[in-house]
């Protein structure tokens, strides 16, 4: 009698683990697919944050791009903006130390030019490293330099940098990791309006420039606009995620016509190593307008309006 009431127990005990099974497994995926979901929104977050401010930054520096201090009249013949394609620099050599066809993942540089004002001293400008920049009269040193580029990082991924002219020698800082590449793409008016007509990568923009005859930096004044499009990569992998198949900065449309010629500008994750294949990636672009456009082109022809941003 007693070992029959040991085995109903033990069967009641079996009953209640199965019915407690059937009601926690569905459970289990629910939570897992819970965490799965805020991961994925926590890396969302991180990546947007860092594109943001990246593109918020490089605006601002852009906008900056031709202003000039009155009294110095040396700045007017500098280059107020200028971009090489696929390409890196030396972050702490006096000169550009640029080589080509070697950028990460074919990213871009971009150099902005810029002079602080010695007539306002509420004027401050500050260079891509936040430093402020004080007037080239003062000390007759140019340190309105900020120059945004890629270098691979530690983790696979490029590290976004700013190279400038600190107090004694040039300099360079990382702003944010996780990029994939940086691309630039170039404004150009052709007709004088303040507006652009078509655009153009830095190598498109040189070669007008050989093909004229016209002199260096003549092209780049006419510049009213910068096209900046960057990817970012989540630093860890998704459990469910899958690469897109491709990712075009500029859109398909511009893919389709230049990709081949534009590293870059088009590329698959599939070709990536698989380490990094399961990492959340997207693409984010902004379009700015040169605040001072006019004092760019006053050597080159005469314009007719001033676009803000």
């Amino acid at each position: 009698m007693r070992k029959h009431g040991q085995g109903i127990a033990m069967l009641d005990m079996l009953i209640a683990i199965g019915l407690g099974l059937v009601i926690l497994l569905p459970l289990a995926r629910v939570v897992r697919a819970a965490v799965i979901t805020h991961f994925r929104q926590e890396q969302i977050f991180i990546i947007e944050q860092d594109a943001y401010f990246l593109l918020d930054h490089m605006a601002r520096a852009i906008q900056q791009a031709g202003h000039n201090d009155p009294l110095d009249l040396a700045d007017d013949s500098a280059i107020a903006l200028r971009g090489l394609d696929n390409a890196i620099i030396s972050g702490t050599a006096e000169d550009s130390s640029v080589t080509t066809g070697s950028g990460f993942h074919g990213s871009d540089v971009l150099a902005i030019h810029f002079s602080a004002s010695s007539l306002d001293s509420k004027m401050i400008l500050h260079n891509c490293a936040g430093l402020a920049v004080a007037p080239t009269s003062l000390d007759g040193i140019d340190r309105g330099w900020s120059i945004f580029y890629l270098v691979r990082g530690t983790n696979g991924n490029g590290d976004f940098r700013c190279k400038y002219r600190g107090t004694d020698q040039w300099d360079s800082q990382s702003l944010a990791s996780g990029v994939l590449t940086l691309q630039f793409l170039y404004g150009l008016d052709t007709d004088n309006d303040g507006l652009p007509n078509q655009f153009l990568n830095a190598a498109t923009i040189n070669q007008k420039e050989s093909a004229t005859g016209q002199s260096e930096g003549s092209v780049w004044r006419h510049i009213v606009a910068v096209h900046i499009a960057l990817v970012m990569q989540a630093s860890a992998d998704l459990v469910d995620q899958s690469p897109p198949d491709t990712l075009d900065l500029f859109g398909s449309f511009y893919s389709d016509a230049y990709a081949l010629t534009d590293r870059g500008t088009h590329f698959s994750l599939s070709d990536f190593p698989s380490i990094q294949r399961k990492r959340l990636s997207r693409v984010f672009d902004r379009l700015v307008f040169l605040r001072n456009h006019a004092l760019l082109n006053q050597q080159t022809g005469p314009q007719q309006s001033e676009r803000n941003q």
